[in-house]
């Protein structure tokens, strides 16, 4: 299955968006676009620095199981975009690992994944994706435990 994101605002500390899957649309929310100088994929969380969303472009959405998601979420892929599944080549100084789509609601939920919801919201005063846990279920029912397509692009007149 091809699944397309639409980001529709790149803000400093936030992106938000919307994801079809199928016939399921649902509401995005991760952090905001960072630049990394050595490498394409954006900015890692290393030191005093926060994740960056990942760049626009086309990745591989597979399964993924960890200790911290025992049930499962999906993870992208795109080694041409600096983002890995598990592990990047050793020595490279660029790259990101495990950015993930899973369930939360607001940048401090995440680090450099992508959280749904049903739709944009305030918690707090914060931007966030609300009713996450249901948006999540129905889009794992949707994908299941197979490989898709994940085109993510900015609305015409955005940028990062």
């Amino acid at each position: 299955m091809n699944a397309e994101l639409i980001r529709h605002a790149y803000l400093p500390d936030v992106t938000l968006g919307w994801l079809a899957v199928g016939t399921l649309r649902i509401a995005t929310l991760e952090e905001g676009w960072r630049a990394d100088p050595d490498g394409p994929g954006g900015q890692r969380r290393e030191g005093t620095l926060t994740e960056s969303c990942v760049p626009d472009g086309t990745y591989s959405l597979v399964p993924h199981v960890s200790t911290k998601y025992p049930n499962g979420v999906y993870a992208l892929v795109n080694p041409a975009l600096g983002v890995y599944h598990r592990e990047k080549p050793a020595g490279q100084k660029w790259g990101r690992v495990a950015v993930l789509i899973h369930i939360g609601n607001t940048t401090e939920d995440i680090e450099g994944c992508i959280l749904v919801g049903k739709r944009h919201g305030k918690l707090d005063g914060r931007d966030a994706v609300l009713e996450s846990g249901s948006t999540f279920a129905a889009l794992r029912a949707l994908l299941g435990e197979a490989s898709h397509s994940l085109t993510i692009r900015p609305t015409a007149g955005t940028a990062a």
